[in-house]
């Protein structure tokens, strides 16, 4: 399955974690008197996976679970990096200038994610293990010193690697390696949604917080977490298709020597980025949640809520702290479909454009 950005892709010309508030998404609809839910809770990609199938006969839905959670588990096991036997492990260790043969399935999750860094000039970017490491982000987080910064920038960005020709990768830096923090999830998601498509089966589907809707269409409510408190709902999202996903530093950012340091890297300076509080962002595929939430978040405010006036098919959230309470500015695919889940809230929208692709559902 080549993962699909819709119309975003066409015009870039690209061929196909603050989380929601855990356990307190709002109650699905009840399926109808003759049909069947399943639900299931369990681990999956390092975190917590949680799904609501429903639609026709209790077997099919069993069924339509276990295709689900095998793609979820082919997805992770070719993209972690934590499994030196996984795919793009492998890929991360390839000599350098030795072209590495791709399955159809990484080459189309590495041309997406290519994509998402050109769409945002440089803000999501997958090539960004060395600066992962070098802030330590997966031991708990250190402060680099100014030599390792520099390395860490020179082993990361888009001269680091090229896809291509063909289905072939090739590592371009003997220290540089792609990082599936910001697109695993993502992709995991639309992969399981995949294994679904024609059964009939609606699905919510929840991997870390970020939430996809497959399925006939249905309106849903999602709440979405108080940057400051993450356990404190904030706003409430009405979407009845595609998926939400929020980035921001409450839920992993870290204490290093009493400094407060960011989880979330810029890799155009290759520094912890500026925090405006979180960014949702709302999109046709979990994988474009799942990259733009963390470029807008690197690219900021302002550049965050302009970006649907370009990408209309895509909806964007800020929660930012204020004096007395949470400013919520809401732009693109979600205006009209965002209410304060707190009287602390003051929301304000930016009207959609022309061509937004609405997440459907019922706006009232």
């Amino acid at each position: 399955m080549r993962p699909w950005i819709g119309p975003l892709s066409r015009r870039i010309g690209a061929v196909l974690l603050l989380a929601l508030v855990p356990s307190r998404l709002a109650a699905s609809p009840p399926p109808a008197a003759d049909e069947a839910q399943v639900e299931r809770r369990l681990a999956a990609m390092g975190t917590e996976l949680a799904f609501v199938l429903s639609g026709g006969e209790r077997a099919a839905l069993l069924a339509a679970s276990e295709a689900a959670l095998a793609a979820l588990a082919a997805t992770e096991a070719r993209l972690s990096t934590w499994r030196a036997e996984g795919e793009l492990a492998r890929l991360n260790r390839q000599p350098v200038g030795e072209p590495f043969p791709l399955s159809a399935a990484l080459a189309a999750e590495l041309e997406t994610a290519w994509a998402c860094r050109e769409v945002t000039a440089g803000a999501f970017e997958p090539a960004l293990g060395a600066l992962v490491a070098a802030w330590g982000l997966r031991e708990g987080g250190r402060i680099p010193a100014a030599a390792a910064l520099r390395a860490a920038r020179e082993a990361s960005g888009p001269e680091t690697f090229r896809l291509g020709p063909g289905p072939f990768a090739t590592r371009l830096h003997p220290e540089a390696r792609i990082e599936e923090g910001g697109f695993g999830k993502g992709a995991g998601l639309d992969h399981a949604a995949a294994a679904l498509a024609g059964s009939g089966v609606r699905a919510r589907l929840d991997l870390g917080g970020q939430v996809l809707l497959a399925g006939e269409p249905r309106p849903e409510r999602l709440l979405v977490a108080d940057p400051r408190q993450r356990e404190r709902p904030a706003v409430e999202v009405r979407i009845g298709h595609g998926s939400l996903a929020t980035s921001g530093n409450s839920e992993r950012g870290m204490s290093v020597a009493g400094e407060r340091v960011g989880h979330l890297l810029d890799p155009r300076t290759g520094e912890p980025a500026s925090d405006p509080g979180s960014v949702t962002v709302w999109a046709p595929t979990a994988f474009l949640a799942d990259c733009l939430s963390t470029g807008l978040f690197v690219l900021g405010a302002e550049a965050a809520l302009a970006f649907p006036e370009r990408h209309p098919e895509v909806g964007v959230l800020l929660l930012e702290p204020v004096t007395g309470g949470l400013r919520a500015r809401v732009a693109g695919a979600l205006a009209g479909r965002v209410r304060a889940a707190d009287p602390m809230v003051h929301i304000e929208e930016r009207p959609p454009v022309a061509g937004s692709l609405a997440p459907q559902g019922d706006p009232h």
